[in-house]
């Protein structure tokens, strides 16, 4: 098996963080095939901080999205990576890997070690490692990092897993990385999470457009993907207490109850809803009845 790989990345207003992220990448001891980071209409200079670097590093290419801006919202990042894809598909390559424009990872050896597990088991499908986010100066291990989901910044992928799934759905309220996972599982592929892999994310999530209003926008996706109401309520405790909002797990609680009392449906099908939830009550079961070798196993958080 190969180690031939691609990156695909959507920028939007990104100068403050595109740099460290090009840099992680540039210090890897496996380097890509191409890089291909999509400007997604950004109005500060981030186009032209990846464009001194793509000057220097040919294997880097940039390229403008040309969306509409007026009609933004989270599936446009979305449908930048597919488009990333799709100036990628004519290189020979056997992996695919989705690294957002505030990522970094720690280690000059991460996208080794990614590629690693993947020629170790060729079931996995998608693999990726631990979101670490800067408080007071340090970095913490995100709190609902989980041994059985890749964040959504970091995610590398089987290029044939990639082509079974069709890549990504672009989602109004978010989650389609969510939705890879969920559909790659259902097409029999393994996910695999690697703890000792630090990669520092520079933005928090969901604050972009204001804290309050992203963690409120989280609700509500959960609601779109039908995620099971209990389940909800115990992940949305357990968060409750997350830095920086004291009172993020209630927000985002009320972004879910919002969506469930104005009588919307769930924006994917009714079976991936169905396995989701499957997923979900399996997951509280373990984290609530810690007994036996297999509950210990689970992952500790929500």
């Amino acid at each position: 098996m190969g180690n031939r790989y691609v990156i695909l990345t959507a920028a939007k207003n990104e100068e403050a963080y595109i740099a460290n992220a090009i840099e992680s990448v540039l210090r890897q001891s496996v380097l890509p095939l191409a890089w291909f980071i999509m400007d997604d209409g950004s109005t500060d200079r981030t186009a032209a901080i990846v464009g001194t670097y793509a000057a220097r590093h040919p294997f880097i290419h940039l390229h403008a999205t040309g969306q509409d801006l007026m009609k933004r919202d989270f599936g446009s990042k979305d449908r930048a990576i597919n488009a990333a894809y799709a100036l990628a598909k004519r290189l020979d390559f056997e992996f695919v890997g989705v690294q957002d424009a505030d990522i970094a990872p720690e280690k000059s050896c991460y996208y080794e070690a990614i590629l690693h597990s993947f020629q170790k088991n060729p079931r996995l499908g998608i693999a990726g490692g631990y979101i670490y986010e800067q408080h007071k100066e340090l970095w913490h291990c995100r709190k609902h990092n989980s041994m059985d989901w890749v964040a959504g910044g970091i995610q590398m992928f089987r290029r044939i897993c990639f082509d079974e799934i069709d890549g990504f759905t672009p989602l109004r309220y978010g989650g389609a990385d969510s939705l890879t996972q969920i559909n790659a599982r259902l097409r029999g592929w393994e996910i695999q999470t690697c703890p000792d892999l630090r990669v520092f994310h520079y933005r928090r999530s969901s604050t972009a457009n204001g804290k309050w209003r992203g963690l409120f926008r989280e609700g509500m996706m959960d609601a779109s993907f039908g995620s099971h109401p209990i389940f909800e309520l115990f992940k949305c405790c357990g968060r409750a207490t997350s830095r920086p909002i004291v009172a993020g797990g209630a927000i985002r609680f009320c972004g879910y109850l919002w969506w469930k009392f104005t009588g919307r449906k769930p924006l994917i099908q009714p079976g991936k809803v169905a396995f989701l939830r499957k997923q979900q009550l399996t997951k509280l079961k373990n984290r609530l009845w810690p007994l036996g070798a297999r509950s210990r196993r689970q992952p500790s958080g929500f």
